[in-house]
């Protein structure tokens, strides 16, 4: 028998911050359907923008026809998931976004948000690059042309990862926003180094947060409780847990003094 009466949360936050982990650890608790990175934010964007540039619907305008889809959405989104939470993980926290869920969402937004050192994220993409040559960041590298850059190729496969409107600088951005905008008291941030050191007491924040009974963890196998992804896609293998206990991913890479210059300055966004 399905259940009518599931409540929607959502979590977001910095790529490379314990996303999928996070998946799994939730994944474990019978009542939960924590998903992967859902496409739901861009296609309930792609229907507004829709909304707002149609001419037939401009010619023939019906809201209250279209209301009666958008605030069903997330419920038949996941309408086959028997379970009492479903926990998305969906960029939400951009402006527009945030303010289309506040119209959509079937019940109180709670969001949390992970977050981990911007150097560390770095760091972690560079290691992608580093053994997979077929990973999209070095695929638009070599598409450059390379007789107009005068920084190396790790500067200048940084410069992609943190570019403008890529998912690293659109999440500092919405943080940015929410901060600016004194909203970021209603959101739970997470830091990447307490999910991977007590994973136990992190859950039980998340919990609390959430208004979720807490439960009791065991964090073993947690491969097999994450969201399965087509990382293919990608060229690289983005989403693949470690096995063993959990524990924080360190990187033995030295990054440029240019680069610690250029962007270590925004760990002060996320973690003053």
């Amino acid at each position: 028998m399905k259940n009518l009466n599931k409540k929607y949360f959502y979590f977001t936050g910095l790529p490379r911050a314990g996303n999928t982990l996070l998946s799994a650890m939730l994944n474990e608790n019978p009542d939960i359907h924590a998903t992967g990175h859902s496409f739901l934010p861009d296609l309930l964007f792609a229907m507004k923008k829709i909304e707002l540039t149609s001419d037939c619907f401009k010619n023939y305008p019906c809201p209250t026809n279209l209301n009666n889809i958008y605030k069903n959405i997330i419920p038949n989104y996941y309408k086959d998931y028997n379970v009492k939470y479903v926990i998305e993980r969906g960029d939400w926290i951009t402006p527009f976004n945030i303010n289309l869920l506040k119209q959509l969402a079937p019940n109180k937004i709670k969001i949390v948000i992970l977050i981990r050192d911007v150097l560390e994220v770095i760091k972690s993409y560079l290691k992608l690059c580093e053994e997979n040559p077929n990973y999209f960041y070095n695929r638009r590298y070599k598409e450059l042309d390379h007789s107009t850059l005068f920084t190396n190729e790790i500067e200048t496969k940084v410069d992609l990862i943190m570019a403008k409107g890529d998912f690293v600088d659109t999440m500092l951005y919405s943080i940015h926003q929410l901060k600016k905008n004194n909203l970021i008291k209603n959101f739970l941030l997470i830091n990447y180094d307490d999910l991977t050191k007590d994973p136990s007491k992190t859950i039980n924040k998340i919990y609390n947060y959430y208004g979720i009974t807490p439960f009791k963890h065991s964090f073993k196998k947690l491969k097999k409780h994450q969201p399965l992804y087509n990382d293919s896609v990608l060229g690289a293998p983005m989403h693949e847990l470690k096995s063993g206990p959990i524990r924080k991913i360190n990187y033995n890479m030295e990054l440029p003094e240019s680069v610690i210059n250029k962007y270590g300055p925004l760990n002060k966004l996320l973690f003053d």
